[in-house]
């Protein structure tokens, strides 16, 4: 298993004059869900399929229950989970309030030791042109 990436190539759009370079990008090919989850946790556990499925339905609700009351939910070896938004400029404080916000979502900060495993253990290959 591994990373696969591909390199791309990037004007400077603050610069029309300079030269364009080149960055990496992470390619993403699949997808899993939860139910794929479930059975693969299932598999390497006594517990049901069918457990850990509504387990991590738990997760989830209570996940939002918290990050709703403007809490940052913390788990252990995963990250940190808190809500974000972005919301209109205005000339002064007066003019914002909640109609202001234009979007939600969800800043992720990856524990340190997901750091540690992302830094060590993940291979990263190069795309194979099509």
């Amino acid at each position: 298993m591994a990373i696969k990436y591909r390199i791309t190539r990037r004007k400077n759009t603050m610069d029309s004059e300079s030269e364009p370079s080149y960055i990496m990008q992470a390619v993403g090919h699949k997808e899993v869900d939860l139910r794929r989850l479930a059975y693969e946790i299932s598999n390497m556990s006594t517990h049901t399929e069918g457990d850990v499925y509504g387990v991590l339905l738990m997760l989830i609700k209570q996940l939002k229950f918290h990050l709703a009351d403007g809490e940052t939910v913390v788990l252990d070896e995963l990250g940190r989970f808190k809500i974000t938004f972005k919301s209109d400029h205005a000339s002064s404080p007066e003019q914002l309030d909640k109609k202001s916000i234009k979007k939600f979502g969800v800043n992720f900060l990856p524990s340190v030791p997901f750091k540690k495993w992302m830094k060590s253990e993940l291979e990263v290959v190069r795309e194979k042109k099509k």
